[in-house]
This record gives C-alpha cells, structure tokens and sequence, in this order.
C-alpha cells in the first residue's frame, strides 16, 4: 500500500523498546529527520498520545496538505499514501499504521 520508504511490519519488528516519549521521539527524528513530523496530541486513557507523520513523498505530501486548507476535506488515495501515521504515547510505546 505504502512507497518504498515506509515502515514495514519487518522493519516495525527491529524497532527498539522505548521508556518514554522523549526517547522515541529522538530515535524516529535521528532516523528520518524532517520527515518526521509532529501534528497533534491528545490524551487517551493510558496517558498522551503524540500523532506523527513519516512523510514518504514530499511533493504529494505537501500537495495534500494545501488541498486540506484550501479546497476540501476530501483527499484522493494517491496523496494519502504520501505519508504514514506513527503514534508515539507517554510512556514509549508506539503504534505504525500499515
């Protein structure tokens, strides 16, 4: 479903335990830098949940977030495909949307 440059279930495995948010925040921003992007935070019953993107294809990714400001909610699936969502919470543990 993803391009190339997504996190795979294989590659979701080798992924190290984390103690907290902090931590594997720092591990996914050393490993994919500005592609790596923070867009909100909410609290769930276990505690905070930080919401990030892994941006996979510039150009579409951007696109999409234009047409989401702009002209509607509506988004066709080539642009969605443009990222994948990575759910970090307090306490470490992380959540990869494949």
């Amino acid at each position: 479903m993803y391009g190339p440059n997504a996190i795979s279930r294989e590659d979701e495995d080798k992924i190290p335990k984390f103690n907290d948010h902090a931590e594997a925040r720092a591990w996914f921003k050393e490993r994919y830098g500005d592609n790596f992007e923070m867009v909100t935070s909410d609290l769930s019953e276990g505690g905070k949940v930080y919401f990030y993107h892994l941006v996979l294809d510039r150009l579409k990714y951007n696109e999409m977030q234009r047409k989401l400001r702009e002209e509607s909610n509506f988004i066709g699936t080539e642009l969605m495909f443009s990222y994948q969502s990575v759910e970090i919470f307090e306490n470490g543990r992380i959540h990869i949307v494949h």
